[in-house]
């Protein structure tokens, strides 16, 4: 994932950030559930990179494109009979 031969194993959550790992507020969350083990040095919080790491999984790729989009609409607000075309020509291609 990134080269740690020339990066320091410690990172402060702002470093963290930087590096694209997790937004801060959720950074945070991992700590405080226990999620993400952390060290307070002085006011600085420190993370190793190996436990940033350790979080880090490819995303999960789509099989079953029917069961996605599913479960998509079910979560969705309703739609005007407007806007259920305009979604219908947009996933065709046509807009």
């Amino acid at each position: 994932m990134r080269n740690t031969q020339t990066q320091t194993s410690l990172l402060t959550l702002a470093e963290a950030v930087d590096e694209g790992y997790a937004a801060y507020s959720t950074l945070r969350s991992w700590i405080a559930k226990g999620r993400l083990p952390a060290t307070r040095c002085g006011r600085r919080i420190l993370i190793h990179r190996e436990d940033l790491d350790a979080l880090c999984h490819p995303a999960r790729s789509v099989t079953d494109i029917t069961a996605w989009a599913r479960a998509i609409a079910r979560t969705a607000p309703p739609l005007s009979q407007e806007k259920a075309a305009e979604v219908a020509r947009i996933l065709q291609g046509v807009a």
